[in-house]
Formats: C-alpha cells, structure tokens, sequence
C-alpha cells in the first residue's frame, strides 16, 4: 500500500511540475530533470531582490530556494496551506475545451467550473495528506527542509529506478520483436 501511495504521489508530483513549467518554461524531460527544481527563471520571477540570481546555484541551492519560496511565512517549514497554495500555483484550474461547453448556459458553465474547482481542492487535500503521511517524519504536521530534500531524493530514485526497468522492458520486447522478424515465415502448406 505504502509503494502504491508513493507511487501515486510521484506520478502526482510529475503532473504537477509539468503543469506548472507550462507558464515557466519547456516541460521536464524525467523527474530529476534540472527544471523540476533548477528553474532559475521561475526563482528570478518570484524571489527578485530575496536572492542573488548573478551567479549559477547548484541543484542544491536551487532545491533550497524553491523550498523557501514556498514558505510563505519564513518559519522554514511548510504546511497544508503553504503546500496548498504551492499546487495551486503550480496546477491552475483548467479552462474548458470548447465541446464540453457547446450549447450550455453560463449558469450550467459556472456550475460545472465551480464543481472542477471543488474535484481540483479535493485531490490537493489527497495530495498534501499523503506528503505529509509520507514525508513528515517528526509527525508534527509541518514539512522541513530536510524532509523535504529526502523525499525528493528517494523520489527522484524510485523515478530514476521506474525509467531504468521501462527501458529494460521495452529493451526485451524489441529484442522479442526482432527475433520473431528473423523467424522464417511458415504458410502452413
């Protein structure tokens, strides 16, 4: 169950970053990839004057100041709230293919918005409960530093570790294809 939960999360956590590099900048290319955490544009836009962007930050400078920035009220620890606020900003609410709101009334088009948003808040209280049911290791309710550089890392290594047997997966059925291509072809006469 707790590999499941994790796994759900990770893959949470993956849509999350690449919704949010949306309005940043190119989508991540894996869940270690440098933009997840090395956004230095996304910092400069939101931490001007709080940090010096003239010099390049190591992966670890930047993973600190992405989690400062998310620490709305400098008490270096995140909360539900902070947390909630983060995926906010990071999943904003999705507008409306035209199709789904063909033919409706605005009063129809606001209900089926207002009951996204309420779906949306929904699985952020999923989400935060389970990043804190996971990642919280003191139990005190708040996210620090720490356990938030070490669910990164473990997550970043379930990922690393998930890419690894998908393309040794895909390695053998290609292998399998190939060699069913080089068996000669029996008619059946």
């Amino acid at each position: 169950m707790d590999t499941t939960l994790s796994l759900l999360r990770l893959c949470l956590l993956v849509a999350m970053v690449t919704a949010h590099s949306g309005h940043h900048g190119e989508p991540p290319k894996s869940f270690g990839d440098p933009n997840v955490i090395g956004d230095q544009e996304h910092l400069k836009q939101h931490m001007k004057g709080q940090i010096n962007m003239d010099k390049p930050m190591s992966p670890a400078e930047m993973e600190f100041h992405y989690f400062r920035l998310h620490d709305t009220n400098n008490d270096t620890l995140l909360d539900g709230l902070e947390l909630l606020k983060a995926l906010s900003h990071m999943i904003p609410p999705m507008d409306f293919a035209p199709q789904e709101i063909s033919g409706k009334t605005a009063v129809e088009v606001e209900n089926m918005r207002n009951q996204r948003v309420r779906e949306m808040m929904a699985n952020f209280v999923q989400i935060i409960d389970n990043v804190l049911q996971l990642d919280d290791r003191d139990k005190d309710g708040y996210l620090s530093y720490p356990e938030y550089s070490m669910a990164r890392r473990r997550d970043a290594q379930k990922m690393k570790e998930m890419q690894e047997k998908m393309l040794r997966d895909a390695n053998m059925q290609k292998e399998a294809m190939l060699s069913k291509q080089q068996q000669p072809y029996n008619t059946g006469l």
